[in-house]
């Protein structure tokens, strides 16, 4: 039993030192050897079964073809896991082609020796460089360039799910730092419209508490998941609005429309709330003469239509106008662009009495 584990273990130590040397994948299973069993099998039976059509001798070019395929195997392993990584890790072109050219020398040499001395024929430098050398080249090649076309493709794909693997994580990273620049940002606008409720009217203070920690109870849950159902987001816009009725009274002129099946739909949080929070905060909140807010959610075949309006300040400046949202807004954009790439549309305007904001979304 010791000897046995030792000789399991020692071999297992040469066939890693072997993988190094050769480089050859450290995952070489039972399935990956059968299909380069496979491969070399097909080799050997469609070259000596074609020459031996041609030639009326089967036997012979079958034997022919097994001689030559240790040579074409050297040929085609040295190439796609030696000259082809080295080029690949180096870019030395030139010298990489240097190679290929003295591989493909040193393996028809050897391939016609051992053809002459299989047919009993002498080995003469005429013989070596003559014109059957050529055919021994394009059959070994096509063999080295099917092997190539594979390796290469193989790392091809590899590279293109390493690069999207890292700009996965990457928009990941971006997205959790936008949702962590979220929760003060939001915080920092509710503690606000607490303070001012309270300097307006006291006897609100403990109702509007209650109408924050509800809130602040949603952008701390729903904000950690990806989506949440559509119909979460509409309650957390109900609940902001109730807020700012408490805090604006009959002066206000608030209408909050929603049309379709919002059941079946998810969002990412805090999107739309984000449009409707700033429709109160840079509109009503600086419109002491008649502000109003009108909000439209449309949900038709799978997609999603979001309109807000609210009234614009008479005294705004133009400067002010272009710093219309500010992080809030810009936040949101980000994450748009993150989660919904080319599913969706979003259009800002003004005229001289409002402020217009539109977003489709779709599946």
């Amino acid at each position: 039993m010791k000897f046995d584990n030792f000789s399991r273990t020692h071999h297992g130590h040469k066939r890693n030192v072997l993988q190094k040397v050769l480089n050859l994948p450290q995952t070489w299973t039972y399935k990956r050897f059968l299909i380069h069993l496979s491969f070399w099998i097909f080799y050997v039976l469609f070259f000596g079964l074609l020459y031996g059509k041609y030639g009326k001798d089967y036997t012979l070019h079958l034997l022919e073809t097994s001689v030559m395929l240790p040579f074409v195997m050297a040929a085609t392993y040295i190439t796609i896991y030696g000259i082809l990584p080295y080029y690949l890790r180096t870019r030395k072109l030139v010298l990489s082609v240097v190679f290929v050219i003295l591989l493909q020398v040193i393996v028809i040499l050897g391939e016609r020796i051992s053809l002459r001395v299989l047919n009993g024929m002498p080995v003469t430098r005429q013989a070596l460089f003559g014109v059957t050398s050529i055919y021994l080249m394009l059959e070994t090649n096509f063999m080295v360039a099917i092997a190539f076309v594979v390796k290469f493709y193989k790392l091809w794909i590899k590279e293109q799910n390493e690069k999207y693997t890292m700009e996965k994580e990457h928009l990941e990273k971006e997205l959790n730092l936008l949702r962590t620049q979220l929760h003060p940002h939001f915080l920092f606008n509710t503690m606000n419209n607490l303070y001012a409720l309270s300097l307006e009217d006291g006897s609100k203070t403990s109702e509007g508490i209650a109408q924050i920690s509800e809130l602040l109870r949603s952008v701390l849950y729903e904000c950690n998941e990806r989506e949440i159902p559509l119909e979460r987001e509409i309650n957390i816009i109900k609940n902001y609005i109730e807020l700012e009725r408490m805090r604006y009274g009959d002066c206000l002129k608030v209408h909050f429309n929603v049309e379709g099946d919002t059941g079946q739909l998810k969002i990412a949080p805090m999107i739309l709330f984000t449009f409707v929070e700033n429709c109160f905060k840079h509109g009503c909140s600086q419109d002491t003469s008649n502000p109003f807010v009108d909000v439209k959610i449309n949900v038709n075949n799978g997609s999603m239509l979001f309109e807000a309006e609210n009234s614009k300040p008479n005294n705004v400046t133009e400067t002010e106008e272009s710093k219309y949202g500010g992080v809030g807004l810009n936040n949101v954009k980000k994450r748009l662009g993150i989660l919904y790439p080319g599913r969706f549309v979003l259009n800002f305007g003004s005229t001289d009495c409002c402020y217009k904001v539109s977003l489709k979304l779709m599946q």
